[in-house]
C-alpha cells in the first residue's frame, strides 16, 4: 500500500514545501527510498509541477517515523502548515501544527480503517 503526502502552506509555496519535506523525510532510515515526488497533472502547455509525496509501503514503522519527523519539520518552519496524508480510497487526515502531536494515533486509525478486512 502507498500513501500521498500533501503540504498546505502559505499561497504560493506548496511544492517548494513539498520538496523540502521530500529532502527532510530521505534523511530517516525508516523512510529512505520509501518517499517519492508526484506531480500534478499539468494545464495545457505547462509542464507539471511537484505536488505531493507518495510514501509506499507503509507500515508500523512508517507511520511512525512519518509523524516524528513531520512533527519536527513543521515546527522549524515556524509557519502556518499542515500535512494531509491521503489513503488510495480517498480518506484522508490533515494535521496542523497545532494537532501534530496526536498525530500517529489518527493517521494510524484512518489508515487501518481505510483497508478492508482479509
Amino acid at each position: 500500500m502507498s500513501v500521498r503526502i500533501e503540504v498546505r502552506g502559505p499561497a504560493g509555496s506548496d511544492a517548494a514545501l513539498v520538496r523540502d519535506l521530500h529532502a527532510w523525510l530521505q534523511r530517516e532510515d525508516d523512510l529512505r527510498g520509501r518517499v517519492g515526488l508526484a506531480g500534478a497533472a499539468p494545464e495545457p502547455g505547462q509542464m507539471g509541477a511537484v505536488s505531493e509525496l507518495v510514501l509506499t509501503a507503509v507500515s508500523s514503522g512508517t507511520v511512525a517515523a512519518l509523524v516524528a519527523s513531520a512533527q519536527l519539520w513543521i515546527k522549524q518552519r515556524r509557519a502556518n502548515l499542515s500535512i494531509v496524508v491521503r489513503h488510495p480510497d480517498g480518506k484522508e487526515v490533515e494535521i496542523d501544527a497545532e494537532q501534530i502531536s496526536g498525530a500517529e494515533e489518527f493517521i494510524r486509525t484512518v489508515l487501518r480503517d481505510a483497508d478492508p478486512a482479509p
